[in-house]
């Protein structure tokens, strides 16, 4: 049960990532993450491969039964939060700089 929840967050966590992310790039930021990098040269809906690709990892680890799967579950909820949280951060500071410029 707690592996389905772990990876039900992974998913889910994916949203307001790529929510920030989209909120970035159209202020004029520009992606990190080679991998995603990559993705994005698929066009705007960019973001249903990584969707998958979380959803699959998610679901493979949740339906492992290895008790590293959950470590790695716990791990990789820690770092999308760590990750929204420096979306969240990014963004509202590029407002702030787009405010003040005036735009």
């Amino acid at each position: 049960m707690i592996d389905a929840l772990l990876a039900l967050l992974l998913v889910l966590l994916q949203i307001p990532d790529i929510w920030t992310t989209n909120r970035i790039l159209a202020l004029g930021g520009r992606e990190l993450n080679p991998g995603v990098r990559l993705l994005m040269r698929l066009g705007p809906r960019w973001w249903w491969p990584k969707l998958a690709l979380a959803l699959t990892a998610a679901g493979y680890m949740a339906l492992s039964g290895e008790p590293e799967a959950r470590l790695a579950l716990v791990a990789c909820n820690a770092a999308y939060v760590l990750v929204v949280l420096s979306n969240l951060r990014q963004m509202k500071k590029m407002q702030r700089t787009a405010r003040a410029a005036g735009g």
